[in-house]
């Protein structure tokens, strides 16, 4: 392990868990090779990340930024290879990831109208089912929660934080469809589905459920390996 007072000083400054994650994906990442030309795409893509338009520009980054040309070299092939690994190691498990989070980044957008009495909700339900009233309309004049301030429309909102008998009804029906009013706690509920804003699974967010995967089996092994002799340091 390397000496105790350079990684005190790093817990002093708030880098000592990034510079060991580091030293983890450093390990993880030690046998990825990259080809000619994959390396000239991560130099081309270094440099446009920090704008940086020559050589001579690339230069001055390196020696202001304190790297030597070893450490300039592993910084530009840094994110082709972490890909790589993400590629070669993850991509079984994408499919089954994303589907579990599905509520978590699927959203909603509905109206709602809250009142107290069935007789009141009823009513309501009736003058937008068979009179066609305004629904927001009468959500701004009946409504008893904060959703009166913006005529009953709540979100866009994802669905974990929707209230799980709201979320299941949202779930199950069409844009614009009325729900018959239902109870929750102790209020009468009206809904209205406006718009689902479903979820899809592109190579961004494949990107970042990978990454996601990559940081937590960092984070394990960095609890595994350093953990318990951390805890007679500090």
């Amino acid at each position: 392990m390397e000496n105790i007072d350079f990684l005190n000083n790093l817990s002093k400054y708030g880098l000592l868990k990034e510079y060991l994650k580091s030293k983890i994906l450093e390990d993880k990442i030690k046998n990825i090779k990259l080809n000619q030309e994959e390396i000239i795409t991560a130099k081309e893509n270094y440099m446009k990340f920090f704008s940086l338009n020559d050589e001579g520009s690339l230069e001055n980054h390196r020696i202001f930024n304190l790297m030597s040309n070893d450490n300039l070299f592993y910084q530009i092939t840094l994110y082709s290879k972490v890909q790589k690994y993400c590629d070669n190691n993850y991509a079984e498990y994408i499919n089954k990831n994303f589907y579990n989070q599905k509520e978590k980044i699927d959203s909603v957008k509905y109206s709602l109208i809250r009142v107290k009495e069935y007789g009141l909700i009823k009513e309501i339900y009736h003058r937008i089912k068979d009179d066609k009233d305004n629904f927001n309309q009468l959500a701004n004049n009946y409504s008893i929660g904060i959703e009166k301030q913006t005529s009953g429309i709540i979100g866009p909102l994802s669905l974990d934080k929707v209230h799980p008998r709201v979320k299941d009804k949202l779930k199950k029906c069409y844009l614009n469809f009325l729900h018959k009013p239902f109870k929750v706690n102790d209020d009468w509920i009206l809904i209205k589905l406006d718009e689902y804003f479903d979820s899809k699974l592109d190579q961004n967010y494949i990107k970042k459920i990978k990454s996601e995967l990559l940081d937590k089996d960092i984070e394990k092994e960095l609890i595994s390996i350093y953990g318990e002799k951390f805890k007679s340091i500090f």
